[in-house]
């Protein structure tokens, strides 16, 4: 696997991780706040049909940050040149979260560059209306990635705030929820995240007209969705609700966990994409 970077023609320098295999591109792409290094652990368990691409989204990673506008359009501007520049088409898409919501703006803009989704408990219609837990949760990142960057807090000082804050959902404290390695390298993803692209999501940068471009997704779709009690964004009316407005739609519930499926079972994770067959 390895670091490489591009700058693309729409004038964006992404950051990227590769693994190289077999014949079929398989681009992944991570949440608002994460970065591609949410998905090291999991590769080694992709089979070797893929050739696998995890990107750093802008404002995100080692990708460009400028100071424009973050929105879905923005993401998803930039996934459709990296597939056209550097994976060639057409891809498996696979996207967690806001990674999902790109996916599909992407999928529903420009057909001929994917073979199918995997979206894993994409916020479709959440961002239209973001809960309270959440909202609290985002601008307290937004706190945490400034300071981080500035230097009047550091990873250390951060580490013991969310080892010891309470998950909303469970009560107990993170370092029992996320262990020790997870904060680190959610700590890593968070200090190198431009604040502004959290804060225009807070703002409503990432709303959109959920069933319209539902609707021009024509392509074999996985999605993947956790228990909403303990943290999935997705609630079972929403799931029927996208499955019927697709043309090709299946989902399935990894029971036991929330928002972060591929973290806490990568084994329905990576029975989804490596079961993949279109």
């Amino acid at each position: 696997m390895e670091r490489k970077s591009v700058s693309l023609s729409n004038g964006t320098t992404l950051s990227y991780l590769e693994r190289s295999g077999g014949s079929e591109p398989l681009v992944l792409l991570h949440g608002i706040t994460d970065s591609a290094s949410t998905y090291e652990p999991l590769m080694d368990g992709l089979e070797s049909r893929f050739h696998v691409y995890a990107l750093d989204f802008r404002g995100h990673g080692h990708s460009d940050k400028p100071d424009t506008l973050y929105d879905t359009d923005a993401y998803a501007d930039d996934v459709r040149h990296f597939i056209r520049e550097v994976a060639g088409a057409p891809v498996l898409l696979e996207g967690h979260s806001l990674g999902g919501a790109v996916a599909v703006q992407v999928g529903a803009t420009a057909p001929e560059l994917v073979c199918g989704l995997v979206l894993e408990d994409p916020p479709l219609y959440f961002v239209n209306d973001i809960n309270e837990i959440c909202a609290a949760l985002f601008e307290g990142i937004v706190v945490m990635a400034t300071t981080l960057q500035d230097g009047s807090q550091s990873a250390d000082q951060w580490f013991d705030v969310m080892a010891q804050a309470p998950d909303p959902y469970s009560g107990k404290p993170g370092i029992e929820t996320m262990g020790e390695e997870r904060i680190r390298l959610r700590l890593e993803s968070i200090g190198r995240m431009k604040p502004k692209a959290l804060q225009d999501a807070l703002d409503g940068s990432l709303k959109w007209d959920t069933d319209a471009v539902l609707k021009n997704v024509r392509c074999p779709v996985t999605l993947l969705w956790g228990e909403p009690a303990i943290g999935a964004v997705m609630t079972g009316e929403e799931v029927a609700r996208a499955t019927g407005v697709m043309a090709d739609c299946h989902a399935v519930q990894a029971g036991g966990v929330g928002h972060l499926i591929h973290d806490l079972a990568p084994d329905v994770w990576l029975a989804a994409v490596n079961g993949w067959r279109g």
